[in-house]
């Protein structure tokens, strides 16, 4: 019981903490409104986490375990690599826009990185194209898409794609030159999604 209190007052605090973060960003929060927001003592973030940065870092690395478990729920289905790399960018795009989910917090670090996580944590950060980049390889392999000129060109297109998906997050509540019928993202990303593909098509 006393496992289960814990576990359920550290996720209060992680929530808190997300939510007051992306409002206001790191160093405008402090730990006294993440205790009155998750309805709980401020003093338990040092008692579960160690401080508030410590909160900090555990938030991004819950977000990016999210997207950890979107690849394996992907992987799991038998869908061929074109199709999978369609439906991982959709699933970012989706909890980006789940406002639970504060995804904000995680792309802030990317654009403007605070400083704040360890090695470790600033690692897997980077490195979340890596899973679009291994689709794009196994789509070329299965005849799904052509081999790009030079084998680097899979970063430059894996950076594309990833940032298609960032980019209609952030500017997801302003008018886009590039939608003027004012389509649903969903729709705009497959769009764009065709138009970085299409040199790369059979």
């Amino acid at each position: 019981m006393h496992r289960r209190n814990s576990e359920e007052t550290m996720q209060r605090l992680m929530d808190a903490g997300a939510e007051l973060f992306d409002k206001k960003g790191y160093h405008n929060v402090s730990i006294k409104e993440i205790g009155r927001l998750a309805g709980c003592n401020s003093a338990l973030i040092s008692y579960h986490f160690g401080s508030k940065q410590a909160l900090y870092q555990a938030i991004i690395e819950s977000q990016l375990e999210v997207l950890h478990q979107l690849e394996d729920g992907i992987e799991k289905e038998e869908k061929m690599p074109l199709q999978r790399l369609k439906q991982y960018l959709h699933a970012i795009l989706k909890s980006q826009l789940d406002p639970r989910r504060h995804m904000i917090i995680l792309y802030q670090e990317l654009l403007t990185p605070s400083g704040l996580l360890d090695q470790d944590s600033w690692h897997k950060l980077t490195q979340m194209g890596d899973y679009v980049e291994s689709l794009l390889i196994r789509s070329v392999e299965q005849g799904q898409l052509k081999a790009p000129v030079q084998d680097d060109d899979y970063a430059y297109v894996t950076f594309i794609l990833t940032a298609i998906t960032e980019m209609l997050f952030l500017v997801k509540d302003r008018p886009l030159s590039l939608n003027p019928e004012n389509q649903p993202l969903e729709q705009l990303l497959d769009r764009l999604i065709g138009f970085v593909l299409r040199p790369l098509m059979p």
